[in-house]
């Protein structure tokens, strides 16, 4: 999963591939929450009333002010699968290369105050030595009872291996975004 900002990355075209069903059954399920304002509260996502969407779910925590991590809360099995290691509790940006991290904390923080979603696809590349496009689609959620805002995400793959890169002795290595669009929730889109 990367998270960036529209510099340096490839918009989408004719040629990006175009968002999966699942992605979009994903966005109407996460607009179907309850809420007050534009972003569901944490207490909205019930992962019981998600069962088509659990095995490919991400829940993060986004960034507490102050704080450079994305950690991960919740992760699906058809995530873990891939990786072949659980992953539950890490840092998301240990898989970013280090001079992406300041894009990608500044996408997390777009998606939540803005608020608005982010739909991409980016190559994943496994320690075990191979690769995949992977499509990522995330919505923002408002704080828990602990105040964190967090990250709800989809995550799957896409038909195909494609040729992998080492991963620096990183269980996954994720790279540049190949296609992307944030997702008006009614707050806009960045410019």
């Amino acid at each position: 999963m990367t998270i960036e900002t529209m510099a340096g990355m490839m918009s989408r075209s004719s040629c990006a591939p175009a968002r999966t069903p699942l992605s979009v059954e994903f966005e109407t399920f996460w607009r179907a929450l309850p809420r007050d304002g534009l972003v569901p509260g944490r207490a909205a996502f019930r992962p019981e009333r998600a069962a088509r969407f659990l095995r490919h779910i991400l829940l993060c925590e986004a960034l507490p002010d102050g704080h450079t991590a994305i950690r991960m809360r919740l992760v699906g099995s058809e995530f873990e699968a891939r990786i072949g290691v659980n992953v539950k509790g890490q840092d998301y940006l240990q898989f970013l290369s280090e001079s992406r991290h300041a894009s990608a904390i500044e996408a997390v923080r777009e998606i939540v105050k803005r608020p608005c979603g982010l739909w991409q696809v980016m190559p994943v590349n496994y320690e075990r030595g191979y690769a995949q496009n992977v499509e990522l689609t995330i919505f923002p959620l408002g704080p828990g009872p602990d105040g964190k805002d967090l990250l709800l995400a989809l995550t799957q793959t896409l038909a195909g291996l494609i040729m992998p890169v080492p991963t620096g002795n990183k269980i996954m290595a994720v790279g540049t975004a190949i296609a992307y669009e944030y997702i008006d929730v009614g707050a806009g889109v960045p410019a």
